[in-house]
């Protein structure tokens, strides 16, 4: 059975990257869980290496705007696979860093280096506060940021980092905490 995640109810009639994300399964799912929603950080978190890999290849053209010397094409092409592996490593650890809300945790998968991943969760239950953050123009201007999950006894339990709509995740958050705390008490 294939699900299907859209944002929830409160739809915007902008495009939205994370409209439609597919998650079937996770590793360390329960029998009775079901997964609500699914976040990725918003692609804007990609725009710093982008910059970073057009700089590394304008510092490899500067041997060729300045002289021609014979070695200048070699040089160039280095910067450019430098700045390619680069590329391909902060998409794959974007890629894969991934947020899940089920019916009874919040789970955030991080990976943190190409063969490093740590996964942090919260059950719903032990949830206190959820808050939202916007900071910068950017994250103002393309409506992201992230969303901070307290439970009793710890400041902050979960940051979900740069996250498209934070605040329908909040929300998305805050339901799906209520209505676990409502099964608890019938």
């Amino acid at each position: 059975m294939r699900k299907l995640f859209w944002r929830g109810q409160d739809r915007n009639p902008h495009l939205c990257f994370n409209e439609l994300m597919e998650i079937e399964t996770f590793d360390g799912q329960r029998d009775d869980e079901e997964i609500t929603a699914a976040w990725r950080q918003h692609p804007m978190v990609l725009s710093r290496p982008l910059a970073i890999i057009v700089l590394l290849i304008f510092v490899g053209s500067i041997p060729a705007l300045t002289w021609t010397p014979s070695w200048w094409f070699s040089f160039w092409l280095l910067f450019i696979v430098v700045g390619g592996i680069y590329g391909l490593l902060t998409y794959f650890l974007w890629l894969n860093t991934l947020y899940i809300l089920t019916n009874e945790r919040i789970l955030a998968v991080f990976q943190r280096a190409f063969l490093m991943r740590a996964t942090n969760e919260v059950p719903l239950k032990n949830i206190q506060n959820v808050a939202h953050i916007k900071k910068g123009l950017f994250q103002m201007l393309f409506d992201y940021g992230s969303v901070e999950v307290e439970t009793a006894g710890t400041k902050t339990a979960m940051t979900l980092k740069n996250i498209e709509h934070p605040y329908s995740a909040q929300q998305k958050i805050l339901n799906s905490e209520n209505k676990t705390k409502d099964k608890k008490n019938d």
